[in-house]
């Protein structure tokens, strides 16, 4: 897997990187996302980059070509911008023992195994049932609307906190770069997380000289039940690539996330893609 020589940049983007990654991987430093990441959104090219011929699974379609400057970074919410799986987590139990579902089995490796999925299916599969079963969507359906009205009232800036560093990375993105996120949770979660987090300021504010409210800056906000589809299709990325104007720029957009799913649907909808560790 292609790596960075840089310990400085928590956060690189390596567009040339051949099609053995779902995204390029970034290493967190002292569990902190390190601000330098915006010179390399800035230039998505990395002289660190390297070629294999080895194939991997996980990604057929390669990063596309470098570009100099990033059009649009599209985020990612849980475990990309915010660490908030235990909020997911303790809302997934209590919404079991509300169904009667307290003998299933399910703990924490079991929960983030299946946070590759959509809440519906996730919760279905969480409840014991398998896709074949006749009430699979039924009861995925279901459970998943309980576990969005308990989870999106639990959302705040300390069950949803921002990773330290990324506020400051989100403020000192130019201007001119486009900003979205896509989550695999509800909508209405994507909208609560980013108000949570994102400071309201004004340009007496000194300690936020742009003197404009972050939230607002995200032109295009989704979640899985808004997108024709979920991560790992590309729908909802295209989606969002054409609220913002960009749909015939397809490749000067970088996507951010920290699951496989991500990587996949960025380079499905022919985006940069790029992989957090934290």
């Amino acid at each position: 897997m292609t790596r960075t020589t840089s310990a400085a940049a928590s956060l690189l983007l390596l567009s040339g990187v051949s099609s053995t990654d779902a995204f390029t991987v970034t290493q967190p430093s002292a569990n902190r996302v390190d601000s330098s990441i915006l010179n390399n959104i800035k230039m998505a090219a990395s002289t660190d980059a390297t070629s294999t011929s080895a194939v991997s699974p996980y990604a057929a379609i390669p990063n596309p070509p470098p570009t100099k400057t990033a059009s649009a970074v599209l985020f990612d919410v849980d475990g990309t911008l915010a660490d908030s799986w235990r909020l997911g987590y303790d809302a997934t139990a209590v919404v079991l023992q509300n169904n009667d579902l307290s003998h299933v089995e399910f703990n924490e490796a079991i929960y983030h195994e299946t946070c590759v999925y959509a809440t519906p299916e996730r919760l279905a599969r969480t409840a014991g049932l398998t896709p074949d079963a006749p009430n699979f969507e039924e009861v995925g359906a279901d459970l998943g609307r309980q576990f969005d009205d308990h989870y999106v009232k639990l959302v705040s800036p300390k069950t949803c906190a921002f990773y330290p560093g990324m506020l400051d990375i989100l403020e000192k993105l130019p201007r001119e770069t486009k900003l979205g996120a896509l989550t695999n949770a509800c909508v209405e979660y994507g909208h609560a997380v980013l108000k949570a987090n994102c400071p309201v300021r004004t340009a007496l504010d000194n300690t936020y000289g742009l003197g404009f409210a972050l939230y607002s800056r995200f032109d295009t906000i989704h979640g899985a039940d808004s997108v024709p589809a979920p991560k790992p299709s590309p729908e909802g990325l295209l989606q969002c690539a054409r609220e913002i104007g960009l749909e015939n720029e397809l490749g000067n957009i970088v996507y951010v996330g920290d699951a496989i799913g991500d990587g996949r649907a960025a380079r499905a909808a022919g985006m940069v893609s790029v992989g957090v560790l934290w």
